[in-house]
């Protein structure tokens, strides 16, 4: 939710929980848990039916993948789409059950590669400082709030070194919700970009993020 007054909630929200664990290039560190129970083929198709989610899903989908001999469930949740250094980007998130087990959620960016390939990666999207995420959160307020459609909303961070921009793109009504979409974009003293364009819609309790809207 998105209020302008609680510090952190929208954008941690927005960014897709970006305080979860993050991951290591392959699934091979998961020892001792639900993952490490399927065998090497269910793994690999678990892989599959992964970079399918992220091809064809959109975000905020949820997809059943049930173990065709172990019995573990997985679901799939794509949560946030973006660009990083002008790569496709996926938050997604992993929840494992089985009967008798406790479940187990893992967070993931998953980016494709050079190749065209998804593959788990250290987002730099991952390393915002408080800072950085209060001044995005004031921002997007600012330009919810101004209303003024491709009129860019910017700031720049001394300590960290990063620009960013927030962009009011449209607004429409969906399920009786009035609804904006803004794009959010941030650039690092590198020049490594973070991009992404975002649906919010106005709730009793504030804004509501809808999806992501890239383009993958």
């Amino acid at each position: 939710m998105f209020r302008g007054i609680h510090s952190r909630h929208f954008v941690i929200a927005l960014l897709c929980s970006i305080a979860l664990p993050a991951a290591a290039s392959n699934f091979g560190f998961m020892k001792n848990t639900l993952p490490s129970q399927l065998s090497d083929s269910e793994m690999q198709q678990l892989k599959t039916e992964i970079n399918r989610v992220l091809e064809e899903n959109p975000d905020k989908k949820i997809t059943q993948w049930q173990a065709p001999e172990a019995k573990v469930n997985v679901k799939i949740l794509p949560k946030l789409s973006y660009t990083e250094a002008g790569n496709a980007c996926r938050r997604t998130l992993l929840h494992f059950s089985a009967p008798q087990k406790n479940p187990e959620n893992y967070g993931f960016t998953i980016c494709k590669n050079t190749e065209n390939k998804w593959h788990i990666t250290q987002s730099r999207l991952q390393t915002l400082s408080d800072t950085d995420i209060t001044l995005i959160e004031t921002h997007t307020l600012q330009a919810l709030n101004d209303n003024n459609i491709g009129t860019p909303v910017t700031w720049f961070n001394a300590k960290s070194k990063i620009n960013g921009t927030v962009v009011l793109v449209g607004a429409a009504r969906k399920n009786q919700q009035h609804c904006k979409t803004i794009t959010i974009s941030l650039f690092d003293a590198d020049g490594t970009s973070l991009e992404g364009q975002y649906l919010l819609c106005k709730t009793d309790s504030g804004w509501k993020q809808e999806g992501s809207v890239n383009k993958q």
